[in-house]
């Protein structure tokens, strides 16, 4: 939640209060009420950002331990599946302020559809909209927990289906486990855009990791990019 957004929303409580609340309450009172909240909600902000150190951190350690033999990559890559598991999920509580259950009418309009035999997570799936201005362009994000062969055939119908092709990197990473005979890569990535590289209209990305969390993305970026250099504009 942006600090603009939440300016808006104590102005927004201090005129709500100023309609609601006895006469009698001084005006000194109602402020010191709501810049409490105001404070509150700032440090949830900061405790947030906390989180995100930490799990950085955590991650960090985890890669170094990889990187001098002191971790398999198994065991590895199960420590960094806690990890995400653990502090990412209360991060995304903490920051999921528009929760998704479903795909919305535009993503429904690119050919997208949603997952059969799956469960929906709630914590991770959320979406912006460009009706509302502080966020101000069109995004969902759904995220799906099963059966991992089920959620990769799910994966190939739905990319299929919206006509998105396997990702650049997923083919390479795949041709080079099969050249040097490593293990097989676990998931698959099918993406209409090329990451940092080149954009879609609407990226589009389908991806399944190794424990079959299933994940559909999309973002109108005519609208992302209006929207970000908005808020340059507005930065002092």
């Amino acid at each position: 939640m942006s600090s603009r957004f939440l300016y808006w929303l104590l102005i927004f409580n201090l005129l709500l209060l100023a309609s609601c609340l006895p006469e009698e309450k001084s005006e000194t009172e109602k402020f010191e009420k709501e810049l409490n909240t105001f404070n509150e909600s700032m440090e949830s902000i900061g405790q947030t950002m906390d989180l995100v150190d930490a799990m950085q951190a955590e991650v960090d350690r985890i890669e170094r331990s990889r990187e001098l033999g002191e971790l398999t990559d198994e065991e590895a890559d199960a420590q960094l599946n806690e990890v995400k598991e653990t502090f990412g999920r209360v991060i995304a509580r903490r920051s999921n302020i528009n929760p998704a259950t479903t795909l919305p009418d535009w993503a429904l309009a690119l050919g997208l559809s949603e997952p059969v035999g799956l469960m929906l997570d709630k914590d991770f799936s959320q979406l912006t909209s460009i009706n509302n201005p502080e966020e101000g362009f069109n995004s969902v994000l759904l995220v799906y927990n099963g059966d991992y062969e089920k959620a990769m055939a799910e994966a190939t119908r739905i990319a299929r289906q919206a006509d998105i092709p396997l990702s650049k990197d997923y083919k390479q990473a795949v041709e080079l486990a099969k050249t040097y005979s490593t293990t097989p890569i676990m998931g698959v990535a099918y993406m209409n855009f090329d990451p940092f590289v080149s954009d879609a209209d609407f990226n589009i990305s389908i991806t399944v990791d190794e424990t079959g969390m299933l994940t559909i993305s999309a973002v109108d970026v005519a609208q992302m990019r209006k929207q970000f250099e908005r808020e340059e504009r507005e930065t002092p």
